[in-house]
């Protein structure tokens, strides 16, 4: 797309981020300025690393909230033992008891949607949407504005940003101006349904390169062309690709039997060449495994799949996986060059017959 121009054409190219995430000052929530030093930044992506082998000073307490690492987070086994520590004191802020919530030595209620205000920003589209609460929280849960202000309140934190209710914070980050709102339907907005941004007519992508255009030659990088490099993730077989699941988001949604039910089994998929060679059959038990730990899986064959490539589909929770481990025991920490992201779709696995039973 760069090469042909496309670029310059309203819808043309790809790989741009499409989302409403600028539509509101988020400087206003995040408020750095209340920092009094340089807090220690960890990578996500290498909490099995942090919670087992950082020290001076080592990890002695962990907050979760809007997330299961216990599932999600890459190289599965490290991130269990580094949770299982008996000197890590974990918290977790959750609706429902997940993988990580059983590691918790304090769970705290969540709200859901219906339960708190909000507002809402699209990753995909050009939407924003501002809810309202419709009935009063249950069993004591909390929103995580609500708990964050009063563990501010509990730290000693004096400003009157930590007074606010969420209906307040929801109002400055609205009257606050941003051009990218508008023109919007402001009375569809006000009344809690979805509006799209306006795209400008001549709007152009912006990139945030030096000269301000896409760099195909990049001359600040050690390699200033791009060139295809082997994949890190190791010498074993099969490559594993880690798809989306048509029933879940990522762990999200894995407590509901019904879509469990729609998807029946935690599945490995594997082209029927490789299955002959590795004299596996459709449904048995089979275990992937390579250097990190291993899984076990359902066996689904299928041409979709090319020869060489074994895919595994959603992360599972460990109480409905056929083993020990879902998928990302078989990921590794290792980040990428840029960005320092997750490597995922990076890892290389053999597959054996397995037998299943579940390990909790």
């Amino acid at each position: 797309p760069a090469l042909r121009g496309a670029y310059a054409r309203k819808g043309g190219g790809c790989l741009a981020s499409t989302s409403s995430g600028g539509a509101f000052a988020m400087k206003e929530v995040l408020r750095e300025e209340f920092l009094t030093g340089k807090p220690r930044l960890v990578n996500m992506n290498q909490l099995g690393e942090a919670l087992n082998r950082l020290e001076n000073p080592p990890i002695q307490s962990l907050y979760v909230y809007h997330s299961n690492p216990a599932a999600v987070a890459p190289d599965q086994r490290r991130v269990l033992k580094g949770l299982a520590r008996e000197d890590l004191f974990t918290v977790v802020h959750e609706r429902f008891m997940t993988d990580t919530a059983r590691y918790a030595d304090i769970v705290l209620p969540a709200t859901s949607s219906l339960e708190h205000s909000d507002l809402y920003r699209a990753y995909g589209s050009y939407c924003i949407q501002r809810s309202e609460a419709l009935i009063p929280p249950l069993g004591g849960s909390k929103s995580n504005w609500e708990v964050f202000s009063l563990l501010a309140e509990a730290m000693g934190f004096p400003e009157p940003f930590f007074r606010q209710s969420a209906e307040d914070l929801i109002d400055l980050l609205v009257s606050t101006p941003n051009p990218l709102r508008e023109g919007i339907d402001a009375e569809a907005f006000r009344a809690g349904r979805a509006v799209e941004l306006p795209f400008p007519e001549n709007g152009k992508m912006q990139f945030k390169t030096p000269s301000g255009k896409i760099e195909i030659r990049n001359p600040r990088e050690p390699q200033p062309l791009p060139v295809f490099f082997p994949p890190y993730g190791g010498d074993f077989p099969f490559q594993l690709m880690t798809g989306p699941s048509l029933f879940a988001l990522n762990s999200s949604f894995r407590e509901r039997d019904d879509l469990r039910a729609k998807e029946k089994a935690m599945f490995l998929q594997m082209n029927p060449l490789d299955a002959k060679g590795k004299g596996l059959r459709e449904g048995e038990p089979v275990t992937a495994f390579n250097q990190l730990g291993e899984a076990t899986f359902i066996l689904k064959i299928t041409p979709r799949v090319p020869s060489g490539v074994v895919v595994a589909e959603g992360v599972w929770w460990l109480d409905h996986c056929p083993g020990q481990g879902s998928v990302n025991a078989l990921t590794s920490q290792r980040l990428t060059d840029r960005g320092q992201g997750s490597t995922f779709y990076d890892n290389t696995v053999d597959v054996r017959k397995g037998q299943a039973g579940n390990g909790r």
